[in-house]
């Protein structure tokens, strides 16, 4: 058998069914620009905004710009933005819908993207039929990000701050129970500064037993100086210890403090986002083209057929 195709081609079959192919073709455009329309396709419009990501703090080994993308794909931040612009009404997706969140998230992915670009910055786009809406959109989303990398850093520095003030107060508690050791032994043993006490009751009591004297409040005095001062001694640098340790962390719990109360911006808007006057989609003439692309080869085919149908009947 020699099929009609192999000693036909193509393009003498377009030359024999060329007004055919004319009409199909001009009619496949004609529905592709009507389909393609606003009467049936909703024309989008894109805003965009290029962000770099400032004042991060190191979470992982990702870098600055792969942390961005990683939060502002989070969970929160959409829903932020689902809940801020009732988005699930602007979808017309209905929350009796079975489902009603796989498609509203769905839809949420398709219309909104974020791209990290060549020099490290991050690309929020929006894609919407509202050119106003698409443009607070990019906006809201830079906004609620500084909110949510601000949650983020609260989080971890009110942790620190609730470290070290407990610290603090061990400490205070510490230096308030060597404090009172030190008081116990002045009331009852009378030592107190040790160095020059130890040096004043060491000559007069020397003085006394060269004299002759036998003073028994000075000779209990100095007993109990030369006992006590070693514990007396070590309690002092316990004390300055402690106080040197208490200023260190009053001073990280002041700047965690500050650290927690400060309000600043995570991101940096290189490209502000504007109100697009220019539909982004749909692109009619590629539309229109495809259509009659397809159109023509599907005709082909069913050319194709027929005439190696005649061609078997003709045998």
């Amino acid at each position: 058998m020699n099929p009609y195709l192999n000693n036909k081609t193509l393009l003498e079959l377009a030359l024999k069914w060329k007004y055919h192919l004319g009409i199909i073709a001009l009619i496949a455009g004609s529905i592709a620009i009507v389909l393609s329309s606003p009467l049936f396709l909703k024309p989008k419009f894109k805003s965009t905004s290029i962000v770099y990501p400032v004042n991060m703090g190191k979470y992982s080994e990702e870098s600055y710009t792969e942390q961005m993308l990683e939060i502002l794909n989070s969970g929160d931040i959409r829903d932020q933005i689902i809940a801020a612009f009732k988005l699930d009404e602007h979808y017309k997706i209905s929350p009796l819908y079975k489902y009603f969140k796989t498609a509203l998230y769905g839809k949420y992915a398709e219309e909104i993207s974020f791209r990290k670009t060549e020099n490290e910055a991050v690309k929020i786009q929006v894609l919407d039929t509202d050119p106003l809406m698409a443009c607070a959109m990019v906006d809201s989303i830079r906004k609620f990000y500084d909110q949510k990398v601000q949650s983020l850093h609260r989080i971890k520095v009110a942790e620190e701050l609730n470290i070290r003030t407990l610290e603090l107060e061990r400490l205070k508690k510490e230096m308030d129970s060597i404090t009172n050791c030190l008081s116990e032994l002045g009331r009852k043993y009378g030592v107190m500064e040790i160095t020059g006490q130890s040096e004043g009751i060491s000559t007069a009591y020397f003085q006394a037993v060269a004299n002759g004297k036998d003073n028994q409040t000075l000779k209990d005095y100095f007993t109990n100086v030369a006992s006590k001062s070693p514990e007396a001694r070590s309690l002092m640098l316990r004390v300055e210890g402690c106080s040197m340790r208490v200023i260190e962390v009053q001073k990280l719990c002041d700047d965690a403090y500050r650290e927690l109360n400060k309000v600043i911006t995570y991101s940096v808007v290189v490209t502000p986002p504007y109100p697009a006057d220019k539909k982004d989609w749909p692109i009619r003439s590629v539309i229109v083209l495809m259509s009659v692309i397809f159109t023509l080869m599907m005709a082909m085919v069913v050319i194709g057929v027929i005439e190696n149908r005649n061609n078997t009947k003709s045998i």
